[in-house]
């Protein structure tokens, strides 16, 4: 097998419950940052609100763990960056010979062939001064196998490309590009080009769409585009709506 060699430092396990997990666990004992937790099964692997997020072997599940110094408040913006770096990432593996469609999901999921093939997790898991965080950056991308049960529909790159991506290989593409993107991103100065850039794959702009709210209750209306602060604004009929929470479906 080839020797993948990352300029940054890899943390691998067999078996974990969850790379974000373990993050945490490890803040007083990793000082050097940035670094990769990665394993090749999660017992515990989870999304946001934290729900379960099934981690089947032979997918790439990995966390990357960075010091930020910046507002709590820009931290956010890390999904966009981030989904950005795994959209290249993918699109290295696939854009050879194949029509399929990568799309970005707001507010942190890949989309292939309308259908999901991972997601993005942002964690602020230390904030030694007001201006000085320890972020989690957790990334889970469905290689070669999809989840069974999930509120919207999966898939996974080999069965929708029929190209199979080694783990190790995904992880040393994926981590060259999201250097680059955070670099670029430059702490927020660039985060109006990443937006534009993020609107660009987003899938479902411009469409009639159902928005389900942490509470559940539902809003439907079209996509407009996505605000300075990374929010959804959502033209209804009688008003203007932007959302920092929510779930979205195509269709009302």
């Amino acid at each position: 097998m080839k020797n993948y060699k990352l300029n940054s430092n890899v943390i691998k396990y067999k078996e974990i419950d969850s790379t974000n997990n373990e993050a945490v666990r490890l803040l007083d004992k990793k000082k050097s940052f940035p670094y990769w937790i990665v394993a090749e099964k999660q017992t515990a692997g989870k999304g946001r609100k934290n729900r379960y997020w099934d981690s089947l072997v032979g997918n790439f599940m990995g966390t990357y763990v960075i010091e930020i110094n910046l507002e709590r408040k820009f931290l956010p913006q890390l999904a966009f960056v981030s989904a950005l770096a795994i959209y290249e990432t993918i699109q290295k593996f696939i854009s050879k010979n194949n029509e399929k469609i990568i799309q970005l999901k707001w507010p942190n999921d890949l989309i292939l062939n309308k259908s999901k093939c991972g997601g993005v997790l942002i964690e602020n898991i230390s904030s030694k001064k007001e201006n000085k965080h320890i972020v989690a950056i957790g990334i889970g991308i469905n290689l070669i196998k999809s989840p069974s049960e999930t509120t919207f529909p999966s898939c996974n790159i080999f069965e929708e490309t029929n190209i199979k991506i080694n783990p190790d290989e995904f992880l040393f593409e994926l981590n060259k590009n999201i250097i680059n993107k955070i670099n670029f991103w430059n702490n927020g100065l660039n985060y109006g080009a990443i937006l534009e850039q993020w609107t660009e794959k987003a899938f479902l702009l411009k469409k009639e769409i159902s928005v389900t709210l942490p509470n559940g209750k539902k809003e439907k209306g079209i996509f407009s585009s996505i605000d300075s602060e990374g929010g959804l604004i959502l033209e209804t009929k009688n008003n203007e709506k932007i959302f920092y929470a929510a779930e979205i479906f195509e269709g009302l």
